[in-house]
């Protein structure tokens, strides 16, 4: 890390333009969301890198139904498993300990190696996040300093519920601390017993997309996420163009 800057260390110039999708509490959700705008992006002609720099839980990188399988096929590249996810760590904890528990050695290093490698020819770059946008990788490094040294915009997930708000807020606050655009807020199907009725959803969309000046829109459910098509559909039907056309203020 350079000191102050929260950027990774030799962090490299030329950077592809794309997006991050990030959340407090990431989860398949986070990966659907992204696989969305990748299919999106995908189809209105950019070539794609997609990456989930790091993820818990997992045996091999992009192991089937992990998020890094999810975004590599929405990407519709064979890119090497270990570029899409440069660390995959088995113990399903926040990276530090899982990393301690594999006896595995997290750097900065090696995501920049990952991402010069993966977005080489390619003409936009989308990660995923999997782990928290302030979860520690390391002692020095979040998903935060990833997502800044890298300069992507934002797109912040969240599940539904009477937290949604202070939540997103307290995400977007993190992020525009590093002058980090928000491009959009998606919020993500209701938890099973989760009692926000319609007219307190409809509240806390108008509020965000109020106070965040940005798309505010619901994840549809799809019933395949292994089909490019619905994925296309759900997309689009949902609005996501709104979000995948603002790269800027």
């Amino acid at each position: 890390m350079s000191a102050g800057t929260g950027e990774p260390e030799g962090a490299a110039t030329g950077l592809l333009p794309g997006f991050a999708v990030t959340s407090a509490t990431p989860d398949d959700q986070t990966a659907l969301a992204a696989a969305m705008l990748i299919a999106l992006l995908a189809h209105d002609g950019a070539n794609v890198a997609a990456m989930v720099p790091v993820e818990t839980g997992i045996d091999e990188p992009c192991e089937p139904a992990s998020a890094g399988a999810l975004i590599r096929w929405a990407a519709a590249h064979l890119d090497s498993p270990r570029l899409v996810t440069p660390f995959a760590l088995e113990t399903n904890r926040s990276p530090m300990h899982a990393a301690d528990a594999s006896g595995t050695l997290l750097h900065a290093a090696a995501l920049e190696r990952a991402r010069a490698e993966l977005c080489e020819g390619r003409s936009t770059f989308v990660i995923s996040d999997a782990v928290g946008l302030l979860d520690p990788i390391t002692p020095s490094l979040t998903m935060l300093d990833l997502i800044d040294g890298w300069a992507l915009p934002a797109v912040i997930v969240e599940p539904i519920s009477r937290w949604a708000l202070g939540h997103v807020c307290l995400v977007a606050s993190a992020l525009l601390s590093r002058n980090i655009f928000v491009a959009g807020v998606i919020l993500s199907p209701k938890a099973p017993g989760d009692s926000t009725d319609d007219d307190t959803l409809t509240a806390i969309t108008e509020t965000l997309g109020a106070s965040m000046n940005c798309p505010v829109l619901l994840l549809p459910h799809l019933v395949s996420l292994h089909d490019r098509g619905e994925l296309l559909a759900a997309a689009q039907a949902c609005g996501l163009p709104r979000i995948a056309r603002r790269s800027s203020p």
